[in-house]
């Protein structure tokens, strides 16, 4: 019985955390570490960007929408990983830039839009985890992230504060795919940028209902035990 109430207590334990952690939205789960995030979404594929067509301190501008099947004076074709397409909100063209380590503390090739007003887009083909360094631009500053599903029906905003070198956010969706995300720098030189961005489809997390029954039925069990311990003395005095 000892190892069963371990069991138990740490069931609950488990459940009270999931349920403590959720955001605002039920149906997607936020990270903050990267750590956290691989082990709940292990074994991503992750875009570095290092592909790029930029040296240290440099700057280089393309045309988008960026991805695996076009070739830009950012990328070489084929050079970015397949099932997202990376583009700014504007058509002004050039609209994407690609920088190089040490523009804006930035310690590898970044991407982001070319333009201060734009926003940045992620277009995913197939994905329920996204995670990524997010940076603010050349100033400090909160970053908007907003998830869309694939009918760009908007299913959570949450607010990131970045230092210039840079944030990570990580995200799982536990009853949609991701069918875009936008990133927003509020920040007073918006720059949003990009870097190690890990996405794919993640295995199955339970979601927070499935989590309070969880631990209501597992307290349930614990209490039982409880009882029938209590009875078996009463009988034996």
């Amino acid at each position: 019985m000892p190892t069963l109430r371990r069991v138990v207590l740490a069931s609950l334990t488990f459940a009270f955390f999931c349920l403590a952690s959720q955001p605002a939205y039920a149906d997607l789960i936020t990270f903050t570490t990267r750590s956290a995030f691989n082990t709940a979404a292990p074994g991503l594929p992750v875009e570095t960007f290092e592909s790029g067509l930029v040296g240290p301190g440099g700057v280089t501008i393309c045309n988008g929408p960026l991805s695996s099947t076009v070739g830009s004076a950012c990328f070489p074709n084929g050079s970015l990983l397949p099932g997202v397409v990376f583009n700014a909100s504007s058509t002004t063209l050039p609209n994407m830039v690609v920088l190089g380590a040490g523009v804006v503390g930035n310690t590898s090739r970044v991407l982001g839009p070319n333009l201060f007003a734009d926003t940045f887009n992620l277009t995913f083909a197939n994905a329920t985890a996204v995670g990524f360094d997010v940076f603010p631009g050349p100033a400090a500053g909160n970053i908007a992230i907003s998830i869309f599903d694939p009918a760009n029906v908007l299913l959570g905003t949450f607010t990131v504060s970045s230092p210039v070198s840079g944030t990570f956010f990580g995200l799982i969706s536990t009853t949609s795919l991701i069918g875009r995300i936008n990133t927003a720098s509020q920040s007073a030189a918006p720059g949003e940028l990009i870097d190690n961005h890990a996405f794919g489809t993640a295995a199955a997390i339970p979601e927070p209902t499935t989590l309070l029954l969880l631990g209501t039925g597992l307290a349930g069990v614990a209490a039982k035990i409880r009882r029938r311990r209590q009875a078996t003395k009463s009988e034996a005095s």
